[in-house]
C-alpha cells in the first residue's frame, strides 16, 4: 500500500455500491492544487466528497496536507465516481479508489483510508447510509488510536488557531473533540459548555426541535456532562463562543 497510508479492510454492506469501485471512471492526475482538488488530465476537477481537506500532522506546516495527498496519488491507479453534482466552480466531489500499478491488492476508498489513519474527518452529508457507516468506522478507529488529526497536540493546536485568529475562520467547517462540562436548559433550546482550555471556551446552542430529535434517538445531550464528544460545526461570524450544528449526526458521543 502507499506510505503512510493503510487502507485497512473494512465490511461490505449492502447499499454501498457508491463507495466500492466496481464500475469506477478510470482517470490520470495531472495534479493536487493547494486547496486538496485533484485535476484531471481531461480538464475536470475533483474534490473529496464527505470529508474536509486532509489535515497536517501537528509537527508539520499547514499546506502540508495537499502535498502529501499529491505524494500519495503519485504514480498510482486512480478510479472514481461522482458524489454529487459540480460545485460553482465546477468542481465534481467524488469517490475516489487507488490502486497499486503492481495490482497485487483490489483498489481501496481513499475516503475510508484517509478517515481511518486520521488524516481528514468526515463531514455527513447526502451520502448512502452503508457508505456513511463505512466512514464511520474507519473514523471511530483513528479516533481510538488518537492517530493524526486526533492526537492531542494536533487538537490543542487547532482549538489555539480558533481562539488566536477566529476572523480568518469564518465560514470554515471545523471537526474537534470537546469534553462537555455541562448542559443546560433555556427558553428557547439548551446549552451545551465545554471544559475550558487555554485557547478558547467554545459552547453550543442546540435549538428545542434539535433536543427533541436527540431524544427521539435516543441520545440526551443531559446524559453527556463530563464526556467527549465529536462536535462538526460551521465557524459564525462571532467566533466559537456560541456555535450551532447543522443536524445531530454533527455532536456525538465519543466516550
Amino acid at each position: 500500500m502507499i506510505t503512510g497510508l493503510v487502507a485497512l479492510a473494512l465490511p461490505a454492506q449492502a447499499g454501498d455500491a457508491d463507495c466500492r469501485p466496481a464500475g469506477a471512471e478510470t482517470a490520470e492526475i495531472t495534479a493536487v492544487t493547494a486547496q486538496a482538488t485533484i485535476r484531471l488530465r481531461d480538464g475536470r476537477e475533483l474534490v473529496l466528497a464527505h470529508l474536509l481537506p486532509p489535515e497536517h500532522h501537528p509537527d508539520e506546516a499547514p499546506g502540508d496536507g495537499p502535498n502529501r495527498l499529491a505524494g500519495w496519488l503519485a504514480g498510482q491507479k486512480l478510479s472514481w465516481k461522482p458524489a454529487g453534482e459540480p460545485d460553482r466552480w465546477g468542481r465534481i466531489p467524488a469517490n475516489l479508489f487507488l490502486q497499486e500499478p503492481e495490482e497485487r491488492e483490489p483498489p481501496f476508498w481513499l475516503q475510508a483510508g484517509l478517515a481511518q489513519n486520521g488524516w481528514a474527518a468526515l463531514w455527513p452529508g447526502r451520502m448512502p447510509g452503508a457508505c456513511l457507516a463505512r466512514l464511520q468506522i474507519a473514523e471511530r478507529r483513528a479516533l481510538a488510536a488518537a492517530r493524526g488529526l486526533w492526537a492531542p497536540e494536533a487538537q490543542a493546536g487547532l482549538l489555539a488557531r480558533l481562539g488566536q485568529d477566529p476572523d480568518s475562520a469564518i465560514g470554515k467547517r471545523v471537526v474537534m473533540l470537546l469534553r462537555i462540562r455541562s448542559v443546560r436548559s433555556g427558553r428557547l433550546g439548551s446549552f451545551v459548555n465545554f471544559v475550558p482550555s487555554l485557547h478558547a471556551s467554545p459552547s453550543l446552542f442546540l435549538t428545542t426541535r434539535q433536543m427533541e430529535a436527540f431524544r427521539h434517538a435516543q441520545r440526551d445531550p443531559f446524559s453527556w456532562q463530563g464526556k467527549r464528544v465529536l462536535l462538526r460545526f460551521v465557524v459564525p461570524e462571532q467566533g466559537i463562543t456560541r456555535i450551532r450544528i447543522e443536524g445531530i449526526d454533527h455532536l456525538l458521543p465519543i466516550d
